[in-house]
């Protein structure tokens, strides 16, 4: 089975349902998460007897997954990086603000709908928030328990990235805000640079990207809290960094928006792809009352933890939508989240938010997991 046929024909087919409008939502890039779910489990059913033929589908779908992050994750972080300075210098403790009130509401709803078998809940909380890191702090603190604790993380997972993804096109209509006045808006809170680069360095943007996988796989290690940024915040804070910075020696991290925005969208649409081709046969094949239960709870949880998040950076930090909407993608740690908050708001200063919470999010990911774990 050729594995780009099927990422290119789950791209094309997800566009394709992206563009169905009903009327004022559609779901744009993230149709391809849908038609990746469909593709891939009716792809792997047909094999469901050759091991083989399935590890080596998988193996693919991963690199797939890790070299579309790279292509979209570097590319909004340089995109957004001409204005960090000036929305940092606003809104600072905001972010880690709301990236405390995130995994706590997370936490909680957990807490409040867990059941007799605690660590499938565990992973559950990590699947609801999407947080990698969240997951790996739950195998390392009970190794033993990592059957339940995977199958909790597995089941939630998706429901997680689909509620964000939602949340992101109906809240404005939900809540009556008007994207285009928040822009309005942001364009005079802050100095916003229209200047564009007309280059495309690829010496620069090998040295980013480099750097932030090194970067990721830092062990920060505070006493009890232990964490990674892992690729994703890697290579979003040195593109974040290196883009403000401009010029550097001989690379120059300023380059074309135009040639940026292209790598994003063509990275997010094979990320949404390779997520749903992985995830589509043991999603769709496990159904049952209790894994429905599971995706319920795990959706619940999710809702909770964005709602909380909106009505705090809305009404009490006063943060505007532009940038919020990124900041609760960071709080949740979900990439499709940011993919569905740019494409929403047709803005990519919503990164700017995404990269400021997104490291505080993961040290709280970290913390509830672990007092989760101590709990009976």
């Amino acid at each position: 089975m050729n594995t780009y046929i099927l990422l290119f024909l789950t791209i094309l087919s997800g566009i394709l349902i992206g563009k169905i409008k009903i009327k004022n939502f559609k779901l744009g890039s993230s149709g391809t998460l849908f038609s990746g779910l469909l593709i891939g489990w009716y792809t792997t059913s047909q094999f469901s007897n050759n091991l083989e033929i399935i590890n080596s589908m998988n193996k693919d779908f991963k690199q797939f997954f890790l070299f579309s992050l790279i292509l979209f994750i570097s590319s909004v972080g340089l995109i957004a990086s001409k204005d960090l300075k000036s929305i940092i210098k606003k809104y600072g403790v905001k972010f880690i603000i709301m990236a405390f009130v995130i995994t706590l509401s997370g936490f909680l709803a957990t807490l409040i709908l867990s059941s007799n078998n605690k660590y499938i809940f565990v992973g559950l909380f990590s699947g609801a928030l999407t947080s990698s890191p969240g997951l790996a702090t739950a195998l390392e603190t009970a190794p033993n328990f990592e059957k339940d604790i995977i199958s909790g993380y597995s089941f939630g997972y998706v429901p997680g990235v689909l509620a964000v993804i939602f949340s992101m096109y109906l809240l404005p209509h939900i809540l009556k805000i008007n994207v285009n006045d928040e822009k309005k808006k942001l364009l005079g809170e802050i100095n916003i640079k229209k200047e564009d680069a007309k280059n495309f360095d690829f010496l620069s943007y090998s040295l980013v990207i480099i750097i932030g996988i090194l970067f990721g796989n830092i062990n920060f290690n505070f006493g009890v809290v232990s964490f990674k940024l892992g690729m994703t915040g890697g290579i979003l804070l040195s593109s974040l960094i290196l883009g403000t910075m401009g010029n550097f020696w001989i690379f120059n991290f300023k380059m074309n928006k135009n040639i940026l925005k292209n790598l994003q969208e063509f990275g997010l649409l094979m990320f949404l792809s390779s997520v749903g081709l992985r995830s589509g046969y043991k999603t769709l094949s496990n159904l049952n009352i209790e894994t429905l239960y599971l995706m319920l709870y795990s959706f619940i949880i999710a809702i909770i933890s964005i709602s909380v998040g909106v009505i705090f950076g809305k009404y009490i930090l006063k943060i505007n939508w532009i940038i919020l909407s990124g900041a609760i993608c960071g709080g949740m740690t979900s990439t499709p989240g940011l993919g569905a908050a740019i494409d929403s708001n047709d803005s990519e200063e919503v990164a700017i938010g995404y990269g400021a919470t997104y490291p505080f999010a993961l040290i709280g990911m970290v913390i509830f997991n672990k007092i989760l774990m101590m709990i009976k």
